[in-house]
């Protein structure tokens, strides 16, 4: 259990009516650009101080297959996607294009459904029949929100959260990604460092490549990016800067444990700590930006 939490943050302050209460301070933020791998430990002593620094990968990510039958003209897509928001619906069609510059929707699919993990595992035909088949200039998008609730291009819930260009000399499995939405991916690490003697778990933040002014909140959570679970911690929110950098750092007090070898992941989602959630279920914006699994 958690008797309090103390936060110093560099960028933004949070809090959330299911955490403890808190305090902030300035902090010394931690400067490091991260690509998604394992996270590393250094420890002072068997029973002294641990720090486990956690790179953040980009969410969601995953692949989707694409198949055209010539005789029915419909096409076919095998999706195999993780880092969802957990039981979310999402529109999904191919447009002209490319990811960078998209145009119209040219076939649209049925909306696709995340499990209670977060992850896709599904196949489906598309919702129109395609006379040109798989074609160069074009693209698969998933959406944020489902076709009901997509609204028009430029609005938040229409944004495309994963995007691949359709290229048919490069094969049919197309390598999802979300799309920069400031200047380039935005890529993040968290650092955490457990004082048994305190029994205080510190964990400090840093995100680069978000949209200025933006606001999201960071948890860690019991699970893995591919098979996500509940909240462990709610941490203190990234508000970034004019420049897309945002730094904090989270003091957790009595904690009785270091982070467990496995089972543990930091997520960072697109919306604040008061937009992710509704009636006590993830919303819209718990959609997760930035992930990455806590090892040592």
């Amino acid at each position: 259990m958690i008797a309090g939490v103390v936060v110093a943050a560099m960028v933004g302050a949070c809090s959330s009516n299911s955490a403890p209460s808190a305090t902030s301070s300035s902090a010394t933020p931690t400067t490091s650009s991260a690509t998604p791998s394992g996270s590393t430990t250094t420890s002072a002593a068997a029973s002294g101080p641990t720090q486990i620094i956690v790179p953040l990968g980009n969410e969601p990510s995953g692949t989707v297959t694409l198949t055209w039958d010539p005789q029915t003209k419909y096409i076919t897509a095998k999706i195999a996607m993780v880092g969802l928001t957990p039981g979310s619906t999402h529109a999904m069609h191919i447009h002209q294009g490319t990811c960078d510059k998209q145009g119209d929707v040219l076939v649209p699919f049925l909306d696709v459904t995340a499990d209670d993990t977060g992850k896709i595992n599904d196949s489906m035909l598309s919702a129109q029949p395609s006379n040109t088949g798989l074609v160069a200039g074009t693209l698969l998008n998933i959406h944020l929100a489902p076709a009901n609730e997509m609204g028009a291009p430029g609005s938040q819930t229409y944004m495309p959260i994963s995007c691949a260009n359709i290229d048919p000399a490069a094969g049919a499995t197309l390598q999802m990604a979300p799309l920069p939405q400031f200047g380039d991916h935005p890529q993040s690490q968290a650092i955490l460092n457990y004082d048994p003697t305190a029994k205080a778990l510190t964990v400090s933040t840093r995100a680069t490549g978000l949209v200025p002014g933006s606001a999201h909140a960071v948890h860690i959570h019991a699970g893995s990016c591919d098979s996500q679970g509940k909240v462990v911690y709610h941490l203190n929110d990234l508000v970034a800067k004019a420049d897309g950098v945002a730094e904090t750092t989270t003091v957790v007090k009595d904690v009785d444990q270091a982070p467990p070898t496995s089972g543990w992941y930091v997520n960072v989602h697109l919306g604040d700590h008061d937009q992710i959630e509704k009636d006590g279920k993830p919303a819209l914006l718990f959609a997760p930006i930035l992930c990455g699994n806590v090892t040592k």
